[in-house]
């Protein structure tokens, strides 16, 4: 046992050195694993157990419904289809078609690899938390990401804006790391990140890559003398790792017309902008206040403001002149403005920053409930089985609008996955969507195979009165000349309307 006289460090050694004080140390030490542990895993568990809460609760949607599509299709017809549609979705569905060969195609299984990544994306962002202010900005960044609605959103979802999320934020850590030390193997994995990104989705990758860019023009203008070996060693990596989304980017330009229905951002968007981008206006407000707050003059702080700002202000900005605005081409900004938000919360007191985290959570508890149903995805798929199923005549056939402006494959893809045989026969289909590189169905002309059934199944993907809205002009007059509307049902995306033969045909009931 030390003197009293005895330094305090050797009385400590000492006090180590007895059973007592070993046990101490021990627990001492424990009890740092056990923080660290929790500081790494309680984000990412957050966001698994609000990515399974309810996984199959919402119907596949129109996108969903297309990877649905996608992978179910041969390899060849894959390719094919791509040269006339999605080829900037390409590598997403071969990831999927790969992935789907093996464990099936139930909405759990499609579902499945996006909770993984919103996971693994989750904890990325507690890692870049942690290596800027170390492990309470690590947890409450995690925090934060994990429970927004857009995140469990896109937990959710068939498509690829999970995987985007994910590797923006390794790319923003990956930047970081870069500007810090521009290593061979760090420009390396951030050439790899950026890849990745725009392979997943190249808008989304261009525009990170833009917001990247910035950022590192403002270190630049902090290090003149001594940063444009390392600024020309970022651009490069940049250029490599773009490559691909480039390419892609332009091949998908000649197939712009499948993003016709997108409109200029005008006022009317910018009202909905934070509800669309977040899907909750409310947590969109918070959490981009808490972001701009958070944002300091420091390198890694002036990487996530670039991440997290210059995409969602740049794509605005050309949506004014171009209609390419869509919230979902820049969700790559999220994870950044996550740990920015999570910065500003460390500036406060423990018990504030936990209280303002708890509101983030209650102001998005209505949205989390809201994405969780039937209709969460914005289209109650579903619907039809209840419709049709128990209304089905032997004898009835069902028929589709062939000229949708926006999701014309949806009404199809619907009633062959969600409602079962015996059902009514899709009598003028010659060929099913996605077969010869097309991603519609093949009719036959004028409707000359529809024959006289006492009834016709009209299924569409809006809310229009017209059930023959969209149909071409021959299909059109031949069963508005011979049939009448007799029922319709109208739900989220889903319209269904039962029409009967009239004049002296009119079938008996």
């Amino acid at each position: 046992m030390a003197s009293p006289e005895a330094p305090a460090d050797e009385a400590d050694e000492a006090e180590a050195a007895s059973p007592a004080g070993s046990g101490r140390g021990i627990a001492a030490g424990r009890g740092q694993r056990t923080a660290q542990l929790v500081g790494w895993g309680a984000p990412a568990v957050v966001s698994v157990v609000l990515g399974l809460w309810r996984l199959t609760g919402p119907a596949l949607w129109a996108d969903e419904l297309a990877t649905w599509g996608a992978v179910r299709i041969s390899w060849s017809q894959l390719w094919q289809l791509s040269g006339s549609v999605d080829v900037v979705l390409y590598p997403y569905y071969a990831l999927m078609k790969a992935y789907t060969a093996l464990v099936g195609t139930s909405t759990v299984a499609m579902r499945l690899p996006s909770v993984v990544a919103i996971a693994v994306a989750t904890l990325a962002v507690t890692a870049l938390g942690r290596r800027i202010e170390g492990p309470w900005l690590g947890l409450l960044a995690g925090l934060i990401f994990a429970v927004l609605p857009v995140t469990s959103r896109y937990a959710q979802e068939a498509r690829s804006y999970s995987l985007v999320m994910c590797g923006s934020a390794v790319a923003v850590l990956c930047l970081i790391r870069l500007l810090e030390d521009p290593g061979r193997r760090r420009l390396a994995a951030y050439a790899v990140a950026v890849t990745a990104v725009g392979l997943l989705h190249p808008l989304n990758g261009l525009l990170m890559v833009a917001g990247h860019a910035a950022a590192v023009g403002w270190w630049q203008v902090e290090h003149r003398r001594t940063g444009w070996r390392t600024s020309l060693r970022w651009l490069a990596a940049a250029g490599v790792g773009m490559s691909p989304a480039v390419v892609l980017g332009a091949l998908g330009a000649r197939q712009s017309a499948q993003i016709s229905w997108i409109k200029l951002v005008d006022l009317a968007a910018l009202h909905v902008f934070l509800d669309r981008l977040f899907f909750s206006a409310a947590v969109g407000g918070f959490l981009l206040a808490l972001a701009i707050v958070g944002a300091r003059r420091k390198l890694a702080y002036l990487c996530l403001a670039g991440a997290a700002f210059v995409p969602i202000a740049l794509l605005l900005a050309v949506g004014t002149q171009i209609a390419v605005w869509r919230a979902s081409y820049v969700v790559a900004a999220l994870p950044a403005m996550a740990v920015l938000a999570g910065s500003a919360l460390s500036r406060l007191a423990r018990p504030h920053a936990i209280a303002a985290l708890c509101l983030v959570a209650v102001l998005g508890y209505p949205a989390q409930i809201m994405i969780r149903s039937e209709a969460g995805h914005s289209q109650a798929s579903t619907r039809i089985a209840n419709v049709i199923g128990p209304r089905y005549r032997p004898g009835d056939v069902v028929v589709f609008p062939d000229t949708h402006y926006s999701i014309p494959w949806s009404p199809r893809d619907i009633y062959e996955r969600y409602l079962p045989a015996p059902r009514p026969p899709d009598v003028l289909q010659v060929a099913p969507q996605r077969t010869d590189g097309r991603f519609l169905a093949r009719e036959c002309p004028d409707a000359s195979c529809l024959g006289t059934p006492p009834r016709i199944w009209v299924v569409r993907a809006d809310n229009s009165t017209d059930p023959l809205k969209d149909m071409a002009g021959g299909k059109r007059q031949r069963i508005g000349r011979d049939y009448r509307p007799v029922q319709r049902w109208q739900y989220s995306l889903l319209g269904i309307t039962l029409m009967e033969r009239s004049g002296p045909h009119e079938a008996g009931h």
